[in-house]
């Protein structure tokens, strides 16, 4: 009898090219024969875990299946791993994979970004994505920080002349930085910058970008809002939208990348037991929510939780 297992989801990619695209972002094109196997999901905010190698290491760990899982089972091998959006992706026996990395003192992916040379090695997991209009939108508001520039960029590069209209918002501290997004394609309708503000560090400031956007852009008709970078800015987004002008949550994604309070976050959820509020959002799954529905769940149950 044939053991029939799930096939292994991850790929191991070598470093092909570097380039410094602006003072916060380095571009980096990986390839390599595993690379031929990865079957890219198509949508503009696809994402990817990079696993980098640990100190002495030539390539991280690969992933081990247990239980019908696979995944990096022992925390004495686990490598550290980072979510990146694909920016290209070229198929093919010569794959080529091309991300762009946000460089800043003290991120592991970052400062491994800086230093990247040709031939080195990362493991490559978990392709998923969130950016979904649905059908009969008119227009598309896209807004991020600098963490959510590349997805942005392929939002605005991906439009189609038959498609919604596309706005974009960036909160960035160097305006130099925007020179990573593409020039406006089709009809998308240029940037609205909040330059100087930080890197998600004003958490009000694309909040205020959109609400002041909203009243103007609701008289084309239905549109949808799309939004990646710091978690808490994340949040007020969707509550603007959600509870302050009752929006379907079909035309909302937000999506945390990051969190400015890390450590104060961490040291919360320790404190008031995160990992049983997370149950809550597996509930919510069990009894036929959608991921988006859960999701929103979760984050309610967080916030009164302090988090």
């Amino acid at each position: 009898m044939t053991e029939v297992t799930t096939p292994n989801p991850s790929w191991y990619a070598e470093v092909m090219a570097t380039e410094r695209l602006s003072p916060h972002l380095v571009r980096i094109v990986f390839g390599g024969p595993e690379l031929a196997r990865y079957q890219p999901l198509g949508i503009p905010d696809e994402a990817i875990v990079l696993w980098f190698p640990r100190p002495g290491q030539k390539r991280p760990a690969p992933v081990t299946l247990e239980n019908d899982i696979w995944g990096h089972h022992d925390p004495e091998t686990a490598p550290e791993g980072r979510n990146y959006t694909v920016r290209s992706f070229v198929p093919g026996e010569d794959a080529r994979m091309t991300v762009d990395f946000v460089v800043h003192p003290g991120g592991v992916a970052g400062e491994w970004a800086q230093k990247a040379e040709i031939g080195q090695e990362l493991l490559i997991t978990r392709p998923r994505s969130w950016f979904a209009p649905p059908a009969g939108v008119k227009w598309i508001l896209a807004a991020a920080d600098l963490t959510g520039l590349p997805a942005l960029a392929r939002v605005i590069e991906e439009c189609t002349e038959d498609g919604p209209a596309v706005y974009a918002m960036v909160e960035t501290v160097d305006a130099d930085d925007l020179a990573a997004l593409p020039e406006t394609q089709c009809h998308a309708r240029g940037v609205d910058a909040s330059v100087g503000t930080g890197n998600g560090l004003n958490q009000g400031a694309l909040t205020a970008l959109i609400a002041a956007k909203l009243p103007e852009l609701s008289q084309q008709g239905p549109g949808y809002v799309w939004y990646s970078g710091e978690a808490a800015q994340s949040r007020e987004i969707r509550k603007l939208l959600r509870k302050e002008h009752g929006w379907p949550l079909d035309h909302v994604a937000t999506v945390g990348y990051w969190r400015a309070d890390s450590e104060l976050w961490d040291e919360t959820y320790d404190r008031v037991g995160g990992d049983q509020l997370v149950q809550v959002y597996y509930d919510a799954i069990k009894r036929g929510l959608s991921d988006a529905e859960a999701s929103e769940l979760l984050d309610e149950e967080y916030e009164k939780a302090g988090l």
